[in-house]
């Protein structure tokens, strides 16, 4: 007889406010275990997410099921002995039990260590007979084409700004610093072209506007992206309502035009690009290669010719970093006229090249990394103290986001926009899309301080005489910017 409510899960996932109303995205991790379910197993799933509901240690369930990222460790603690302390056995899954499996020993009755398409259903087929294990290692990379589609049925699409979809996992390149190939290697493994449209269907009939690749590098075989791309402009062109798109993605996708017509074709609003520093020795130091062989600030402009978002990801720390490297990095982001930018304090997360050099050298604080990446360090850095490096790391996000800097970053940024795709011509509007417009707009409007205010209002005024194409993009980015507004805020 099948278990009354087998499984709770958890998600540990960050948030991001509109006006205080929705999250991010879904934990497409937990959809993707329910979909894992063998057609002979009953099982029935109950989803929690501790970003729109509380949890509930006393819920009626067989089993409860527990994923997290480094940094929610101790939450993801707290989760599984609530639940044991109720009578509920845990299993725990996800990355941190994979890149640290030492430290969850004890922690959960059932342990999961690396991928789980194939660990999950076994465990579930034992479970149900009474006789599951106590750890599943999977050892050997999963093939991608073997990971269904999420399954998420259990979830409103009203809770969440965006929705993910992963087209791959692993990373051809070894940035010493990275612990993503930790836990699913170098060898660039993706889905299917059909599978990938598959999802994206699924996430458009769920009624998401926006789909973020949660790939760690969604250029790591660049003669995949560039069939892939076709596909989804074929998809998306036919769509009176069509989604916009987001990824993480390498600096190189700045040398070749062709494809960036592509991802501007497709509708890719956003790239988020592992930039890192512009100190050549720096980038040597922590095997980032990739980002040497052109200059970063012609990729940069030239991303944003095509109306695409740079978002620069940017770290601050390294053995090379000097002082000066502050205004280095502001001059970087101000030359280009990157709007957004988010800044890392260098971190050394175990096992991986970078913890093993620093903790041989005796310049690790404390034995581990707490997936902390803002105002958190694990290491001694070599030109400078700790705390000097914590002031000047506040000092260059308020030169950034304070509101003069930003205002005329986003006019630069709007003025060199030079491609507008007309394959999306005559479509309908989405009305909650205009409905969270009008809700932002009344909170700039009516409720945000002085400053913020100032900025909305000249740049709506500004960029309908740089192009009024560019009217929904400036929203957008104004939209975000009071994220930034608020976190430079709290600096002070």
């Amino acid at each position: 007889m099948a278990p009354r409510h087998p499984k709770s899960f958890w998600s540990m996932q960050g948030t991001v406010d509109l006006m205080g109303a929705k999250t991010l995205m879904p934990n497409s991790a937990l959809a993707t275990l329910m979909a894992l379910t063998p057609r002979d197993v009953n099982v029935e799933y109950i989803l929690g997410d501790e970003n729109i509901s509380k949890v509930d240690f006393n819920m009626p369930c067989d089993l409860a099921v527990v994923t997290g990222a480094t940094l929610h460790s101790e939450r993801i603690k707290e989760l599984c002995t609530g639940f044991r302390r109720g009578g509920i056995p845990v299993a725990l899954g996800g990355t941190y039990s994979s890149i640290n499996p030492e430290q969850c020993k004890g922690v959960a009755d059932y342990l999961f260590i690396g991928e789980a398409e194939y660990t999950w259903p076994e465990f579930l087929r034992q479970w149900i007979q009474g006789q599951p294990a106590p750890v599943y290692i999977q050892k050997t990379f999963v093939d991608m084409k073997d990971s269904p589609a999420p399954d998420w049925s259990l979830i409103k699409m009203d809770d969440y700004l965006n929705m993910s979809v992963q087209t791959s996992r692993g990373c051809p390149n070894r940035c010493d610093f990275c612990d993503v190939i930790q836990y699913v290697g170098n060898q660039y493994r993706t889905k299917s072209s059909d599978q990938i449209i598959m999802e994206i269907k699924n996430a458009h009939a769920l009624g998401a506007r926006t789909v973020f690749f949660s790939d760690d590098n969604f250029l790591g075989n660049k003669r995949f992206t560039e069939e892939l791309l076709p596909k989804i402009i074929e998809w998306n062109t036919l769509q009176n309502r069509p989604l916009s798109f987001s990824t993480q993605i390498t600096v190189q996708v700045g040398d070749d035009i062709d494809l960036l017509k592509m991802f501007a074709d497709a509708r890719f609003s956003v790239l988020f690009l592992g930039v890192e520093t512009v100190r050549e020795e720096s980038l040597k130091e922590v095997n980032k290669f990739h980002n040497l062989n052109r200059d970063i600030r012609e990729r940069i402009r030239r991303i944003s010719e095509y109306g695409i978002v740079p978002f620069l990801g940017l770290i601050v720390g390294f053995d090379h970093d000097d002082l000066s490297v502050f205004d280095e990095l502001y001059d970087l982001i101000d030359g280009t006229a990157s709007p957004i930018a988010g800044i890392s304090l260098l971190n050394a997360p175990r096992n991986t090249p970078l913890f093993k050099r620093l903790e041989k050298e005796g310049r690790l604080v404390g034995d581990d990394f707490s997936g902390e990446w803002q105002f958190h360090t694990n290491i001694i850095p070599k030109q400078m103290d700790r705390e000097l490096l914590l002031k000047n790391y506040r000092e260059l996000y308020k030169r950034i986001y304070n509101p003069a800097s930003f205002n005329r970053r986003i006019n630069q940024w709007l003025s060199q926009v030079d491609y507008f795709t007309d394959l999306y011509h005559n479509r309908k509007g989405d009305v909650r899309q205009i409905y969270d417009m009008i809700k932002i707009i009344k909170f700039l409007l009516f409720k945000a301080d002085p400053a913020l205010r100032s900025v909305f209002v000249k740049n709506m005024i500004e960029t309908r005489k740089i192009n009024p194409l560019l009217m929904r993009r400036a929203f957008t980015l104004l939209a975000q910017y009071r994220h930034f507004y608020d976190f430079m805020m709290e600096l002070d």
